[in-house]
């Protein structure tokens, strides 16, 4: 050994030299006394711990070093314990988490440790092919073939070339529906349609029960009425709902006028509005009016934001009042002020003149904004009922949102004249009173709207209405 040399590139060399031995007795065939030229390696670096642990990435080479040998010897236990050694030195070594779990695939019933070891290597490295390889295969053998399909996918993303370990597989076992899979899978990713067609038959073949080969198939063949209701109803009797329709729409993309796709999928799923809709258009297309009709009607029923059923009922009656007022209803409800405020003012224009359409009137103008017209509606209301609450309420609530502080109070006093307690309009009189920071009308107002409803106790302190109050000593002294 050179002189001057540290006391760590000194135990280096001298663990080399036995490990060159070993190779050495390899190369000549003498097993035996390469083996035990590792175990010597092993005895000398545990002398020397101290020395291991100063230098964990150089000594966890050499423990990955031995580690081979021992397995190529078919030390199994010996070699494991080095490979242990060297991720303890090392716990990011991708090579000894393979070599790992390469051992406990060579030994026997050692499987689920050797799937922990290559989850690891994976971790560290997603892209490792070798990794994906053999967890494949370990997923296969334990008999986890969703999973084992998962990764041997994930393995020909990475490299369409590494088929050949697919391929190979098949050939020496060809009675194997799972290996015909992949076969399919990835004549699939190539674009080569008739050989998936024929990996999937031959699936069939294997496992005439096989649901996904079925699915693909009919896939394949989405023209084919028959063959796709005959796999979806194979797949309803072993009680496969959710697969039947992913079918079934999958065939109905192909073929966007098959009224008999469309009514089993309603048999199976009847809310499904998407074919509810095409349904309706092609009754349409055809002229079957009351058919479409009655469809369309179902699909609001479903989804009452959706309005078509009014427009095609209107299109043959528009001076129908009780489809405008229900289309004003539907459109308000979904949050459509516009076109609600729009078909409320075509019964206007057809004479009606109730106090249910000026309030449905004032709140589409209260929604959007136009507050005026809002007040002029529940007027309206007012006019013909003095003692409508709500108008007064809204009515009051419009007079606010326009700055109206006076008339709103009035508005809000007669709501209290008539019904002491209601809450909304003692908490909008304690909004006006902050808004005019009147302080001293403000406590016993608020004080009452809170004694109604607490709740209101934690709305004012976001509402800005008490924005320029919310800090005085007299304001803290009343909510507290």
């Amino acid at each position: 050994m050179a002189f001057g040399k540290s006391k760590e590139e000194k135990v280096y060399d001298e663990v080399n030299e036995i490990l060159n031995e070993a190779k050495e007795n390899i190369k000549e065939g003498q097993n035996l006394k390469a083996t035990y030229k590792y175990r010597q390696a092993i005895r000398f670096l545990v002398d020397k711990e101290d020395v291991v642990n100063s230098s964990p990435d150089k000594f966890a080479n050499i423990y990955l070093d031995i580690g081979k040998g021992l397995y190529n010897s078919e030390e199994h236990d010996q070699a494991i314990e080095c490979f242990e050694t060297a991720l303890n030195l090392r716990p990011n070594s991708v090579d000894a988490w393979l070599n790992k779990a390469m051992t406990y695939i060579s030994m026997n019933e050692m499987n689920e440790y050797a799937l922990l070891c290559l989850n690891e290597a994976l971790k560290l490295d997603p892209d490792n092919q070798k990794a994906l390889l053999n967890k494949a295969n370990v997923l296969r053998i334990l008999g986890r073939m969703d999973e084992s399909l998962e990764t041997y996918e994930k393995l020909l993303e990475k490299d369409p070339s590494n088929v050949k370990h697919i391929h190979k597989m098949v050939k020496r076992r060809p009675d194997d529906p799972n290996l015909w899979h992949l076969e399919a899978k990835y004549f699939k990713m190539v674009g080569k349609k008739d050989r998936v067609a024929k990996a999937y038959e031959k699936v069939l073949e294997l496992n005439p029960e096989d649901d996904v080969a079925l699915k693909e198939l009919a896939n394949l063949r989405p023209h084919d009425e028959r063959f796709v209701l005959k796999q979806a109803e194979d797949m309803l009797d072993k009680g496969k709902k959710e697969e039947a329709l992913e079918l079934l729409m999958k065939s109905l993309d192909g073929d966007l006028e098959n009224i008999e796709i469309m009514e089993k999928i309603l048999e199976i799923d009847e809310t499904n509005i998407d074919v509810l809709r095409m349904k309706a258009e092609l009754h349409e297309k055809k002229g079957e009016r009351p058919l479409a009709l009655k469809t369309y009607k179902k699909i609001h029923e479903l989804d009452p934001s959706d309005i078509v059923y009014f427009n095609k009922a209107l299109e043959a009656n528009p001076a129908n009042k009780n489809l405008l007022y229900r289309k004003g209803d539907a459109l308000y409800n979904a949050e459509k002020y516009k076109g609600a405020l729009e078909t409320y003012n075509k019964l206007l224009n057809l004479g009606e003149n109730s106090t249910d359409l000026w309030h449905n009137i004032g709140a589409c103008h209260y929604q959007l904004g136009g507050y005026s017209d809002a007040i002029v509606a529940f007027s309206k209301v007012l006019d013909e009922n003095p003692g409508d609450i709500s108008a007064w309420l809204s009515k009051g609530a419009s007079h606010y949102q326009n700055d109206e502080y006076k008339e709103a109070m009035d508005a809000f006093n007669e709501v209290v004249k008539r019904e002491p307690d209601t809450p909304p309009a003692w908490y909008y009189k304690a909004k006006i009173a902050a808004k005019q920071d009147n302080i001293k009308l403000l406590k016993p107002i608020l004080e009452r709207a809170i004694k109604l409803n607490d709740e209101y106790r934690e709305d004012l302190m976001q509402d800005e209405a008490f924005d320029g109050i919310r800090d005085r000593p007299e304001f803290q002294e009343i909510i507290s």
